[in-house]
């Protein structure tokens, strides 16, 4: 029962060897602790230091332009106290206001900073860069450096420290870990020397001795298999004989065997006759490749796509019907590594010359042994469906052209409209006042002349607007205004109209800055649409216009009232152009559809937003969202927010 080539204590030391990380992993995380721990200390005292400073200068009761003598003094006492080498201050563009010890902090690269508190290389500075905010604006940054050689000794002191103390752990839990693996393994060495005697008899004595624990259950298994290995070779003696016995039989099993292959030979033949027909009757090109990239069969349909004969395309190498560039110059290896799965679209040389679209898709064919041979490639001719393609742009193109030369004809044609119009509306009260009021009927004509007018001149004016924004010839002009004056002195426009009506018109500002950065023509012409929808739309009650500030520096304007409302279906169509929720000749109000469009395309035009709740019979609330004109930090930075 000799065990050749074993060693017991081989587990020994592996299993010490494998509790080694555990212990380094241990000390480093001690390591990393107690520098962390130790840098973190340094930190907080630089930190509750350069704190006490910057708040300094964020408490200062003039700003940096307007400093006197007595705040320098002050800045260079604060300095001692604090025990500061350096103090640089800079405001927001980058400006140097006030320094002390400029040249030492140059001299040490203060604006060169890793991280937000770092020490120098030579270890004598820490460095610091405070932004200094007044009022949530930053309008400063203060430059801050401290003697530190002293503190880095003393860190890297405790540095060595702490790598002593973390070696001593790794070399203790590993002295740990060898002598209880030691002690551990003694049963099986034990173990191990009983069934290496040569002696039966003997090793089954000591394998009896082994107390009843985990080792002596073992002791108990391995001699239970013993005495099942003396049964197994009488059992393996009989079943030898039956095996020759049986052997004859199964000769005739063999047979059927040797049979049941031919058969699948039969099969594998019958379907290489049904590839290869398909392959010779396939509508699509296809090709067979050797690995080296030389064509070795054909369809039909690829020599027709090509314009070659059968014989004449034997042999070539596959390269040379392909314009794929760079294609020719590859080597044998990235050829065949291109070939096993390609699947691109290219341009195919036929053997007059000429080219044509193809699309080609390649996989490879492998033996019995799983071994590439050779590859299947599919070309389909695309030349009518790039043609095709072709003349779908030149289409539309002109559809397009045609669209431009609409819009422009649209243009000049509202405004060949638009020149007559205006001297009959100019027209029709001066023959008002003309006739008086002798004649009622003629009176009425020109009031429904002038009121006709109007509505064309309206509809015209839309018109003209949508005309020049599809046709991208509007240019809006930005600029910052205070959108409560624009909209208080529009709703004033319309107390008139409303006053006719028996409505009440109300204004109402809820927001505490109401600056935007927009085009002034286009705001004023969304709430003129807006406001005069609402009074169209009002039999009775109230129209309330509202200023409120809205999430994320936004201010909104809402345009409410108690009219007619609108219907869920309409809503999703409404800023569609000429769309309307009343149609016909017998509708109520009138209206061309163009003016919610054109709200629509003002708003986009001021990257705003507009949102719509309407319920039918009980009013409507059109929202409109702009962006604040401080909320986004401009150049400016402090001015912007003084002036606000």
């Amino acid at each position: 029962m000799k065990i050749l080539g074993s060693n017991p204590r081989k587990l020994h030391y592996k299993l010490t060897l494998k509790f080694a990380p555990f212990f380094i992993i241990i000390s480093a995380m001690m390591y990393m602790y107690l520098t962390n721990k130790y840098e973190d200390e340094v930190v907080e005292l630089f930190r509750y230091k350069s704190k006490a400073i910057s708040k300094y200068f964020e408490q200062m009761p003039r700003p940096f332009s307007e400093w006197k003598s007595e705040d320098r003094e002050k800045v260079r006492d604060l300095i001692y106290v604090n025990e500061a080498a350096y103090i640089v201050l800079e405001d927001s563009n980058e400006i140097l206001i006030d320094a002390v010890n400029l040249i030492y902090a140059e001299k040490k690269f203060y604006l060169i900073l890793d991280k937000p508190g770092d020490i120098s290389l030579d270890k004598t500075i820490y460095k610091v860069a405070i932004p200094i905010t007044i009022n949530k604006v930053t309008v400063g940054r203060l430059y801050v450096g401290f003697n530190s050689l002293e503190i880095a000794t003393a860190l890297q002191t405790k540095y060595s420290l702490a790598s002593l103390f973390s070696l001593a752990v790794l070399v203790v839990g590993l002295i740990f870990t060898y002598f209880l693996s030691s002690i551990s393994f003694k049963p099986i060495k034990k173990l191990i020397s009983a069934l290496e005697s040569s002696h039966e008899d003997k090793s089954r004595a000591i394998l009896k001795e082994f107390k009843n624990d985990e080792v002596g259950m073992l002791a108990q298994k391995i001699d239970a298999i013993l005495q099942e290995s003396d049964e197994s070779y009488y059992m393996v003696e009989n079943l030898n004989r039956k095996l020759q016995e049986s052997y004859r039989g199964n000769i005739n099993e063999l047979d059927i065997v040797i049979k049941q292959r031919k058969e699948a030979e039969k099969v594998l033949r019958k379907s290489e006759e049904q590839f290869e027909l398909l392959f010779e009757n396939a509508p699509i090109g296809m090709v067979i490749i050797s690995r080296d990239g030389i064509i070795i069969n054909v369809n039909e349909s690829f020599c027709r796509n090509v314009g070659y004969e059968m014989d004449g395309i034997m042999g070539l190498p596959i390269k040379r019907l392909f314009d794929w560039g760079d294609f020719g110059l590859l080597s044998a290896d990235k050829l065949m590594n291109m070939l096993s799965n390609l699947d691109i679209e290219c341009t195919l040389i036929k053997k007059n010359g000429t080219k044509i679209d193809a699309v080609v898709k390649s996989n490879t064919l492998y033996n019995e042994n799983d071994e590439p041979t050779k590859f299947i490639m599919q070309v389909l001719d695309i030349s009518d469906i790039k043609n095709a393609q072709k003349e779908l742009m030149t289409a539309l193109e002109k559809a397009k052209e045609s669209d431009r030369l609409k819009s422009a004809f649209l243009a000049q044609m509202s405004h060949e409209i638009r020149t007559p119009l205006n001297v009959i509306l100019t027209s029709v009260p001066i023959l008002a006042d003309d006739i008086g009021d002798e004649d009622e009927d003629i009176k009425t004509i020109l009031s429904s002349v002038g009121s006709a007018g109007r509505r064309l001149h309206r509809t015209i004016d839309m018109i003209l607007s949508m005309s020049a924004i599809q046709s991208g010839n509007y240019n809006p002009e930005f600029e910052t205004f205070d959108l409560i004056t624009e909209i208080k002195n529009l709703t004033e426009e319309f107390r008139s109209m409303t006053e006719e009506k028996g409505l009440k018109l109300l204004f109402n500002s809820h927001a505490s800055t109401t600056e935007i950065t927009a085009d002034k023509y286009t705001v004023n012409q969304i709430f003129q649409n807006l406001i005069g929808n609402s009074i169209k739309y009002t039999r009775e009650g109230k129209i309330t216009v509202l200023i409120e500030n809205g999430e994320k520096n936004c201010l909104v304007v809402k345009v409410c009232d108690t009219g007619i409302g609108l219907s869920e279906e309409y809503i999703k169509k409404m800023f569609i152009p000429f769309s309307q929720e009343d149609v016909g000749h017998k509708r109520e109000y009138e209206g061309n559809g163009l003016g919610l469009a054109l709200v629509k395309e003002y708003v986009e035009i001021n990257n705003a937003t507009i949102s719509v709740k309407s319920e039918k019979n009980k009013g409507s609330v059109f929202s409109v969202t702009f962006q604040n004109a401080y909320a986004v930090v401009s150049s400016k930075g402090i001015e912007n927010l003084s002036g606000g």
